[in-house]
């Protein structure tokens, strides 16, 4: 990143989530920037996966906005939601791909939602996204229960890739996978970025991977998120943050990064 501020990709102001009594934000705010990779972190219970269902528009925040290439999504006149989720990607934690379709015929499936386009056209962009994640021709007719951790967690990112994504969003995207198929992983999900300038929101708990690929953090603590690029995080004197990078785990993270 440089010192000139990028553009503003997501904007999240005020951010209030409550369940019933139980208050998990209480007024975040937090800003993605364009071809950044953000790693949220944050203990169990903080609300990590509601802060991305928000940003998705799954959830409409208690109070607060969030604001995705400059547009409002909670509050979705004039098909706001809509036109950002034809430019965003997901990658979910298991995968969810369709037991029921191949490989390829999942990856085809958005942009036959979304597009005009032929059959033949559609099959063929499937298959360039298959082959960008590194996937062989064998795989792609393959189902879903056929495939390994890692092949799955390749075909769901082709399938995020699919409609030419400006942001992609990644849950646990290396959990469940081996030490070295996750370093594979992170690497290719840095060769994306660079190669199609995508903008990357992540929640991880693996450190190695956080470490290796992040440009900034987003903490959430005490309700609220504290945010900054990765080594004045990995300083802040907040207990939690010193704990959690700075335990046995995060230090070794560390020393190898």
């Amino acid at each position: 990143m440089t010192d000139t501020q990028p553009k503003e990709m997501i904007r999240i102001s005020g951010l209030v989530n409550r369940f019933g009594d139980h208050l998990v934000h209480d007024g975040i705010d937090l800003s993605v920037y364009e071809h950044e990779v953000l790693g949220i972190v944050g203990g169990s219970g903080t609300g990590k996966s509601v802060l991305l269902n928000c940003m998705l528009g799954l959830r409409i925040p208690t109070a607060g906005e969030v604001r995705l290439f400059g547009k409002n999504i909670c509050q979705d006149e004039d098909g706001k939601l809509s036109f950002c989720q034809s430019r965003w990607g997901v990658l979910f934690q298991t995968g969810a791909l369709f037991s029921g379709l191949t490989v390829l015929e999942n990856v085809m499936t958005p942009i036959q939602e979304h597009s005009n386009a032929s059959q033949q056209l559609i099959k063929e962009i499937a298959c360039l996204k298959l082959r960008m994640v590194g996937l062989k021709q064998e795989a792609f007719d393959k189902y879903p229960s056929e495939l390994s951790g890692g092949m799955i967690k390749r075909a769901a990112l082709a399938r995020a890739l699919a409609m030419e994504p400006k942001i992609i969003f990644l849950d646990e995207p290396t959990a469940g996978l081996d030490p070295i198929s996750a370093a594979e992983f992170d690497a290719l999900i840095l060769y994306l970025r660079a190669h199609l300038n995508l903008t990357v929101v992540m929640i991880s708990h693996d450190m190695d991977s956080l470490l290796t690929i992040c440009d900034r953090f987003a903490v959430i603590v005490d309700k609220k998120a504290i945010s900054g690029k990765r080594d004045d995080i990995i300083k802040h004197p907040h207990p939690w943050i010193q704990q959690y990078f700075g335990g046995v785990r995060g230090r070794a993270a560390l020393a190898s990064a």
